[in-house]
C-alpha cells in the first residue's frame, strides 16, 4: 500500500530525531540511497509498483513481427517487472524487489534518480483491448498481457523517455500522478525561492547524493556514447578503405 506525505514546517531533522533518531546524523555516502534510509526519512509518496519493460528487439520490430515475438519466451516480449518507487526530495528513486518488500535491505537501486522537476505524469485507459493513451491512439500492452493483481496505471515522462506503470487501482494511481504534480511544482517553487517552509536537512543531504549519482550515471553515459561514435568512425574508415582498394 503506498503512502503520500506532504512537506510541512514540523518535518525537519530535528523534530524527526525524536522519532527517527538515526537520521539525527547523516547516512553514510555508501548506503544514503538505500531504500531503508530513505523511507525513514520521511518520503513525500513511495509504495510498490509494476513496470513494463518492453525489449529493444521488440520495440524496433515492425507490426507482424511483434505478434511473432509475443508468442515467444518473455526475454522477447514486453513483461511487467515489480519494482518499489520512493519520492523524496528532488528526485524519485526506483528499486528492483528481490523477495518481500519487508526486507528493505535486499532492495537494489536501479538506473538513475528521476528529477521530478522534469517529470510528466499522466493517467492510462484500461479498455477492452489493453493499456491505452489517454487519446486511445496507441495500445500501450494488450488485456491479456496486463499483471491480473492491477486495475490502475500511469505513465512518467521525463527527458524523452516514457515508463509505464501498473499498481492495485485506479486510486493509487492517482495518487502517484497527484503527488508526482504537486512534487514537480514544490520543486519548482522552491529552485525560484518561492517556496518558504523549511526544508528538512535529511532531505538536503539525499538529494547531494541523488545529484551525485544523476552525474555519475551522465558521465558514463557520455563515456559510451563517444565510444560508440568512435567506433563507427572507424568502420566507416576501414569500409572506405575498402572501397578504394577496390575501386
Amino acid at each position: 500500500m503506498s503512502e503520500i506525505r506532504q512537506r510541512s514546517p514540523l518535518n525537519t531533522t530535528n523534530n524527526l530525531s525524536s522519532t527517527h533518531p538515526h537520521i539525527s546524523q547523516p547516512a553514510q555516502p555508501g548506503n544514503a540511497l538505500a531504500a531503508s534510509y530513505l523511507l525513514k526519512s520521511s518520503p513525500t509518496h513511495h509504495g510498490q509498483v509494476m513496470k513494463l519493460n518492453v525489449p529493444l528487439l521488440y520495440a524496433m520490430a515492425p507490426t507482424w513481427l511483434q505478434r511473432i515475438l509475443r508468442t515467444c519466451p518473455s526475454p522477447f516480449r514486453p513483461s511487467w517487472k515489480k519494482r518499489y518507487m520512493i519520492q523524496i526530495g528532488k528526485y524519485i528513486y526506483r528499486y528492483q524487489i528481490n523477495g518481500s518488500t519487508s526486507h528493505q535491505s535486499k532492495m537494489k537501486l536501479k538506473g538513475t534518480p528521476i528529477s521530478i522537476d522534469t517529470v510528466q505524469s499522466k493517467p492510462l485507459h484500461l479498455t477492452t483491448y489493453g493499456l491505452q493513451t489517454v487519446n486511445n491512439q496507441e495500445i500501450i500492452a494488450f488485456a491479456q498481457d496486463l499483471p491480473s493483481s492491477c486495475s490502475g496505471y500511469f505513465s512518467i515522462t521525463t527527458s524523452g523517455e516514457t515508463r509505464y506503470y501498473a499498481v492495485s487501482s485506479t486510486e493509487d494511481a492517482n495518487t502517484w500522478i497527484n503527488s508526482l504534480r504537486q512534487g514537480r511544482q514544490s520543486n519548482i517553487e522552491l529552485t525560484l525561492g518561492h517556496d518558504k517552509r523549511p526544508y528538512p536537512e535529511s532531505w538536503r543531504y539525499i538529494d547531494a547524493i541523488g545529484e551525485q549519482r544523476v552525474n555519475k550515471n551522465g558521465r558514463i553515459k557520455e563515456i559510451m556514447k563517444g565510444s560508440e561514435r568512435k567506433e563507427m568512425e572507424m568502420m566507416e574508415f576501414m569500409d572506405g578503405g575498402a572501397t578504394n582498394r577496390f575501386s
